[in-house]
């Protein structure tokens, strides 16, 4: 009886890692930054979506999950990347939007550098506040990293333009990585 309660304990902490709070936060972000939110949300979806399958989907202990290809349709349909941002911070890394370098020239890429240069003053500013009384409390602190965040996207978006403008494409010798024939096709 014991293995059977201990496989259980571990299945109920895996299904909170199926659908973990992070993806549920990015999900709603992403619907109620639609114009008509959680009631326009299903149009986009098709099919017999229901606003209210859509809550039941987004419930913090629900039995049912919000398939990624949803968010992403609805990321998509809003213009913004709350998902993609979620899902790189929760591994570790940083979302930078590529635009089309096609319609790109010296101004955006002086911009973008210019609105990094505007996010590491509010991330400075942030930091100041948050330490004028010697400790950083973890509302601040949440505070800091998007400004963090916020400062390596702006960063990296410059320097990934930079780098698909001006320099070369690089050429690619993927030979030595194609498999061999069998000797008996």
């Amino acid at each position: 009886m014991g293995i059977l309660k201990n496989a259980l304990n571990k299945a109920k902490d895996w299904s909170a890692e199926k659908q973990p709070e992070w993806y549920v936060r990015a999900v709603r972000k992403t619907i109620s930054d639609l114009p008509g939110g959680y009631e326009e949300a299903p149009t986009w979806l098709g099919g017999k979506i229901t606003s209210d399958s859509l809550f039941n989907r987004l419930r913090t202990h629900g039995d049912q999950l919000f398939p990624l290809g949803w968010a992403l349709v609805l990321q998509k349909a809003g213009g913004s990347h709350h998902i993609a941002d979620a899902v790189a911070r929760a591994s570790g890394g940083v979302f930078v939007p590529l635009p089309d370098v096609d319609e790109v020239d010296n101004a955006d890429i002086n911009q973008r550098l210019l609105e990094a240069i505007e996010q590491i003053t509010t991330y400075s500013q942030q930091v100041r506040t948050a330490i004028e009384d010697g400790v950083i409390e973890s509302h601040e602190r949440a505070i800091i990293d998007d400004e963090l965040y916020r400062v390596i996207t702006k960063l990296q978006e410059h320097l990934t333009l930079v780098y698909r403008v001006f320099c070369a494409p690089e050429k690619v010798d993927a030979q030595g990585l194609q498999p061999k024939a069998s000797a008996s096709a």
